[in-house]
């Protein structure tokens, strides 16, 4: 069974939040990098890692039906 992946939040612009999962912190930190490579700084800045998900962040399986949560 693979590893859970790890929730983060980032701001890209200010003020505008951003959510990945990621297996590592390593992994985030290389997808803004390469996603930001001009004010890669300015966003490493925002990165957090989150316990879970917001409450207003809905999964979805295949066919578009949310999942309940994991938790």
């Amino acid at each position: 069974m693979p590893a859970p992946l790890l929730k983060y939040r980032y701001e890209f612009p200010p003020m505008e939040a951003h959510f990945l999962e990621a297996p590592t912190a390593e992994a985030a930190v290389l997808f803004v990098r390469r996603t930001y490579p001009h004010n890669t700084r300015d966003v490493l800045q925002t990165l957090r890692e989150i316990p879970r998900w917001p409450g207003f962040w809905k999964v979805v399986d295949h066919q578009g039906m949310v999942l309940p949560p994991s938790e």
